[in-house]
C-alpha cells in the first residue's frame, strides 16, 4: 500500500491532534502540571485544518478517478 502525496497533509494535522490528545490525557493522569498543551481553540483548529485537507484529498482522488474512468470509455 502506498501513501499518497496527497494524504500527507491530513495526516500530519490529525497525528498533531491526537499527540495532544494523549500528551494531555497522560498529563492529567499523572497529575502533573501542564508542559504541553495546544488549548481549546488550537484542538479545534488542527481538527478543522485536518478535515478539510482530508476532504480536498478526498475530492482530488474522485476527480482523479473521474478522468481515468473517462479516458477508458
Amino acid at each position: 500500500m502506498t501513501l499518497k502525496r496527497r494524504y500527507l497533509l491530513p495526516l500530519v494535522f490529525f497525528v498533531l491532534y491526537f499527540a495532544n490528545v494523549i500528551a494531555t490525557k497522560i498529563q492529567i493522569a499523572s497529575g502533573a502540571k501542564s508542559i504541553v498543551r495546544v488549548g481549546d481553540v488550537g484542538e479545534f483548529v488542527l481538527l478543522l485544518l485536518a478535515s478539510l485537507t482530508f476532504v480536498v484529498a478526498m475530492l482530488l482522488a474522485e476527480k482523479e478517478a473521474d478522468s481515468k474512468s473517462a479516458d477508458l470509455r
